[in-house]
């Protein structure tokens, strides 16, 4: 008696996620042939019945860096009769990386083992289009962090005029623009050069920081009643 069940190719990708391709394959165990779709051929960088599938190939194309080989996987189903589903990469013989999900289902008879059968499911495509995703986010949030950086140096910029001019925060918006467009220079490299020079003089001027420190005495005083 035999028992055998069809594996999903697709049940163990993660939501929305799609399949460049899905191709199937079978072992048959007692007889030690392999039956490859052409799909899987493509997989490993092949013309359809151009080599001969099996372990050995498997072993070959499997990434160095994957802890768990392919071939070690389809050789435990065999051993237990379970079934399975594992992410691998393969090094195809084109030289591409291929990134790949394999299901696969124990056909089992008398307590022995006669085939091993499934499909593999091409990611590649997905894989690197995340990868790319990732690099446009860390490329964002770098422009985000500059763009923090500008306009913080921008309000510095800002609250200088405003207390050497007395002028509200629009209007020193304004001056600063203004200056901007006559030199012909960035609106954040005109704050940067601001700041640095009112910085390199030490302190601020002598009005301005009397004037200051007025207000800020009677802002810290008891309020009027």
């Amino acid at each position: 008696m035999s028992t055998s069940r069809k594996p999903d190719p697709l049940s163990d990708l993660p939501a929305g996620q799609r399949a460049d391709q899905v191709g199937m394959y079978h072992w048959d165990t007692r007889a030690a042939r392999w039956t490859w779709s052409s799909e899987i051929f493509q997989m490993y960088g092949y013309q359809a019945g151009a080599v001969e599938p099996g372990l050995e190939l498997v072993t070959k194309h499997g990434h160095p860096t994957d802890r768990r080989q392919l071939a070690a996987v389809f050789d435990e189903a065999r051993r237990t009769g379970e079934p399975f589903s594992a992410q691998q990469r393969i090094l195809a013989a084109d030289e591409s990386t291929r990134a790949v999900v394999v299901v696969g289902d124990v056909e089992v008879e008398a307590g022995e083992t006669i085939g091993v059968h499934g499909y593999y499911v091409d990611l590649t495509t997905a894989r690197v289009r995340e990868a790319e995703q990732l690099s446009e986010l860390a490329g964002e949030a770098a422009g985000l962090q500059r763009a923090m950086a500008s306009r913080a140096t921008i309000e510095q910029a800002k609250g200088m005029i405003m207390l050497a001019y007395g002028h509200d925060s629009a209007a020193a918006f304004e001056l600063l623009i203004r200056v901007s467009q006559q030199s012909n220079t960035k609106l954040r490299d005109l704050a940067d050069r601001l700041v640095e020079a009112v910085h390199a003089a030490g302190r601020p001027p002598e009005q301005a920081r009397a004037y200051l420190e007025t207000v800020l005495a009677r802002l810290s005083g008891p309020e009027d009643v």
